[in-house]
Order: structure tokens, then sequence, then C-alpha cells
């Protein structure tokens, strides 16, 4: 029972399908898919501080009012979300920039140093990383449109890898009646 979810053709499609589409919208429009993910997270927030200050009020005799100032934080979180998602964006791009820019050049230091079998690799890979972390200094929106694509692609390829199974399967119950 609990494979049919993996094994069902009709799940797989409908799930492929919406992957598909995910990934279209994801590619055709980033900066859109983009502002729409920081607005949803913005609203989650701003529900879960609702719902943390109110459950805390209810429960006054409690003795802990850390769930209360974990209810506005998460609220002005959420407004700031909603408010400034462009902001948001690239604060969160900036920082993920400066942790690939710091790794890289990290890895670059300690590959040189100690010149491993797969030198030439690690020394692409790292430059990579290192490159990709001043792109997300220096134009993270840009950066941030290039994580949305990455993630449209890899959705549509999902989509499309659970449709043809999808197929397969439908194929296989098919043969056995």
């Amino acid at each position: 029972m609990n494979n049919l979810r993996f094994t069902n053709p009709w799940f797989l499609s409908s799930q492929g399908i919406v992957m598909i589409v995910l990934g279209l919208i994801a590619l055709i429009n980033p900066e859109l898919t983009l502002k729409a993910i920081v607005q949803f997270m913005g609203i989650l927030f701003l529900i879960a501080g609702v719902i943390l200050i109110i459950l805390n009020k209810k429960n006054v005799n409690n003795g802990s009012e850390f769930w209360f100032y974990e209810g506005i934080l998460n609220s002005i979180i959420g407004l700031l979300f909603l408010i400034f998602p462009s902001f948001v964006v690239n604060l969160f791009v900036i920082i993920i920039g400066i942790i690939a820019l710091v790794m890289g050049i990290i890895n670059l230091n300690f590959i040189i140093k100690i010149r491993p079998y797969y030198f030439w690799l690690s020394l692409l890979r790292n430059i990579i990383v290192a490159i990709f972390g001043l792109l997300f200094l220096f134009v993270p929106f840009q950066g941030a449109v290039v994580i949305i694509n990455i993630i449209g692609f890899v959705a549509l390829f999902y989509g499309i890898v659970s449709l043809i199974t999808a197929y397969k399967f439908y194929q296989l119950n098919k043969s056995d009646f």
C-alpha cells in the first residue's frame, strides 16, 4: 500500500505534469517565481507568528514568554518578506555568495598545498565555486535568477522522467491483465 504512489502510473503522471508546469514557469519567468517563493515564505512566517502569539496569550499561566517573542519575530520576518521581497532575496544570495567565495578560496588553498591525484578536477571545481560566489556577491538578484533557472531545469527533468516512468508502469500493468 505504501508503494502505491511510486508505482501508480496516474499518480506519477500527475506528479510529472505538475513538475513540468512548475519547471516551465520557473524557466520562463524566474523573477516572478523568485518573488512568489519569497512572498509565500513571508505568508508562512506571518501565519506562524500570529498563531504563536495567539496560542501564547491563551496560555498565559505557562510561565514561558519564549513562544510569544518568537511569534513576534516570525511576524516581523514575514512582513519583511512580504514588503521587501527583492531585499530579502538579495540578502540571502549575498550570504550564499560569501559562503561560496570563502569556501572556494579555502579549498583552493588546500588543494594547491596538498596537490591530490585529482588536482585539476578539484582546482576547476573550486574555481567554479569561487566564481559563483563572486557572481552572487556582485549581482545577487541575477545570481538568484540563476538558482531559479537551475531549479526550473531540475523540475522539468524530474517531470519528464516521472512521465516516462508512469508510461512504463502503465505498460507493465496493462500487460499483467
